[in-house]
């Protein structure tokens, strides 16, 4: 049993639920802010965000656009998300999530 185990398998979150705290947040973020992200293009362009970005078809510089913002929106809030669902985890357990480890000074 590693550091820190104990506390998450004493009180029965191990590795299978921080699988599905994790995962969950980290999809729900992701559904929830393309959305928003996709209005937000609408209002500011005027058009609807593309379906499908690879289109040959489509203006090189509209799926360039989509793709820096719609991509970085989503991974700025998925950080946050599972940033925010790991300190829970460790509220929670008194340890780490499953699969990280203490930083190195």
């Amino acid at each position: 049993m590693q550091v820190g185990e104990e506390a998450h398998v004493s009180n029965g979150m191990g590795p299978a639920g921080w699988k599905v705290v994790g995962g969950l947040s980290a999809a729900l973020a992701g559904k929830g802010t393309q959305q928003v992200v996709g209005k937000l293009y609408t209002r500011a362009t005027g058009k609807e965000p593309p379906d499908d970005p690879t289109h040959p078809h489509l203006d090189m510089r509209e799926a360039l656009v989509w793709a820096l913002v719609s991509g970085v929106s989503v991974a700025l809030v998925r950080l946050l998300v599972e940033r925010g669902a790991a300190m829970a985890w460790v509220r929670a357990t008194g340890a780490l999530p499953p699969g990280l480890e203490e930083l190195k000074s």
